[in-house]
C-alpha cells in the first residue's frame, strides 16, 4: 500500500507495521550515516530492535530485499518485512515505549535506594574500573541503568522473560541492579544516556557485524583497562537536533566512541538483550511516528506489572483530561475505519494530542488501585498546603511582635 505521508528531505521513513504503514521511524539520514558503514543493514538492525524479529528491507512490501550495500535514497521510503501470522504476531516482542519513560514511584531521598544505588556504582567499579567510554575516574562516575532503575525488579523480569536473547543467558538475569544492566558512566554521560539522547550498540549481533559500524574514536587509555577483544560496545548519539549545550557535550564525547573494560576479569559485560532493547526504545522516542501502533490498545496481552506506575516525577509536563483522550481515541477508531492505512497528515495531528504513553497510563489510571492512589495523593497534597499555610502564619505573627 502506498504511503501518503511525504518524507522531509534529508530523512527517509522505515516502516516497521507488519500489515499497515501506520507505525513508522522518521530518521535524518546524517544520523544513519554517521552510525553505520552500510546504511541499508543499520535499517534493518533498528527494526529487529524494536520488533525483536529478525527481517529484511524492501522498497516495497512484495519487492525482493534490497542490497544492504547500497546507499540510501533521500527523501526514501522502505519497509521492514518480516514474518509474522498476524499484526498481534508481530507485536509479540516489540519494545515498549512505557519503559524509557521517566516516571517513578522511588523516591530519591528513599535510605533503601540510596542504598541501593551505591551498591550497584560499587558492583559496576570491579568491572568497568572508571568510565568505560572517557576513562573518567571513578570519583565522577555514576552508575547507569540500561533499562531505568524506577521501573523495578517486575518490570524487568518481564522485558527480559519477553524478549528474545541471541546468544545470551538470560536465566539468572533477574533483577534492575545485576551488573549486566549497567555501565559507569561520568556524570553528563549519565544524563545524557538517561534521557536515552546516546544509546550503546553492542557489535557483533545478529545483523550487525563490529566492521559495519564507522572506526571508533581512540583516546589513551589507563594500563588496567582495554577495550574487549572481537567485540564492540560503542557509544552512538541519537538526538540529531541538538540544543547547543548538547552539541558540546558531542564534541566533548564523540560519536563511536568504544567501552573499555577491566583487565582480567570474568565479571559479565552489559547484556546485549537489554542494550538492543534499549536502543530500539530509544530510536521510537526520537523518530517514531504512529506510537500508539505499540501501546496497550493493540496488544491487550502485552506483560505489564500488576501494580500501576505512579504518577510522574521531574519536569512538570502539561496533561490531557480523561476527555480529552476519549475524543482523541474516538477520532483515531474512526479513522481506523477508513481505506486509507498509510501515515497521515490527519494521524500527525493526532499525536499533537495523543501519544501512546498517555493512552496507556489512561487506562491503567482507570482502575481502582489508581483512583485509590489519587485520592491518597490529594489528601496529601492538601494536608501539605495546610501545614505550609500555618507556618507561614506563625512565621508572619512573630514578625508582627518584634
Amino acid at each position: 500500500m502506498a504511503t501518503l505521508t511525504i518524507v522531509a528531505p534529508g530523512h527517509v521513513h522505515l516502516i516497521l507495521s507488519h500489515s499497515t504503514d501506520d507505525f513508522y521511524l522518521k530518521i535524518p539520514i546524517s544520523i544513519v550515516d554517521s552510525n553505520s558503514v552500510h546504511p541499508l543493514k543499520y535499517l534493518r538492525f533498528l527494526g529487529w530492535c524494536i520488533i525483536g524479529i529478525l527481517g529484511t528491507i524492501r522498497s516495497h512490501r512484495a519487492d525482493a530485499d534490497l542490497v544492504e550495500t547500497v546507499p540510501l535514497q533521500d527523501e526514501g521510503t522502505y519497509f521492514y518485512v518480516y514474518d509474522a501470522a498476524d499484526d498481534d504476531a508481530a507485536l509479540k516482542y516489540a519494545v515498549d515505549p512505557e519503559v524509557i519513560k521517566a516516571r517513578s514511584h522511588i523516591s530519591a531521598s528513599d535510605s533503601s535506594v540510596q542504598a541501593r544505588t551505591a551498591a550497584f556504582k560499587e558492583s559496576l567499579e570491579q568491572r568497568d574500573a572508571s568510565c568505560i567510554f572517557t576513562n573518567a575516574p571513578q570519583l565522577v562516575c555514576q552508575g547507569t541503568h540500561i533499562i531505568p532503575l524506577h521501573k523495578g525488579d517486575e518490570w524487568f523480569d518481564l522485558i527480559v522473560k519477553n524478549r528474545p536473547a541471541a546468544d545470551e543467558d538470560k536465566s539468572t538475569l533477574t533483577t534492575v541492579n545485576d551488573q549486566r544492566n549497567g555501565m559507569l558512566l561520568r556524570a553528563e554521560l549519565h544524563i545524557v544516556a538517561e534521557l536515552r539522547n546516546v544509546v550503546v550498540l553492542k557489535t557483533p549481533n545478529p545483523v550487525l557485524a563490529t566492521s559495519d559500524i564507522p572506526p571508533r574514536h581512540t583516546r589513551n587509555c589507563p594500563d588496567d583497562v582495554k577495550y574487549p577483544d572481537g567485540h564492540r560496545y560503542t557509544l552512538q548519539w541519537l538526538h540529531g537536533d541538538s540544543p547547543e549545550q548538547l552539541t558540546q557535550l558531542q564534541a566533548l564525547y564523540p560519536n563511536n566512541s568504544d567501552a573499555t573494560f577491566r583487565k582480567r576479569t570474568r565479571i559479565p559485560k552489559p547484556s546485549p538483550l537489554l542494550l538492543h532493547y534499549n536502543y530500539g526504545a530509544a530510536a521510537v522516542k526520537w523518530w517514531g511516528h504512529g506510537t500508539s501502533h505499540l501501546g496497550i490498545l493493540n496488544r491487550p496481552t502485552m506483560p505489564r506489572p500488576i501494580v500501576p506506575m505512579p504518577a510522574a516525577m521531574g519536569p512538570t509536563r502539561t496533561r490531557r483530561t480523561g476527555a480529552d483522550l476519549n475524543v482523541s481515541l474516538k477520532k483515531r477508531a474512526g479513522a481506523a475505519g477508513g481505506s486509507g492505512s498509510g501515515p497521515r497528515d490527519s494521524e500527525a495531528r493526532d499525536e499533537q494530542v495523543l501519544d501512546a504513553d498517555e493512552v496507556i497510563m489512561f487506562f491503567w489510571s482507570q482502575n481502582p488501585a489508581a483512583l485509590e492512589r489519587r485520592k491518597q495523593e490529594a489528601e496529601d497534597q492538601k494536608h501539605e498546603q495546610e501545614e505550609r499555610a500555618s507556618r507561614l502564619e506563625q512565621w508572619r505573627e512573630s514578625v508582627m511582635a518584634i
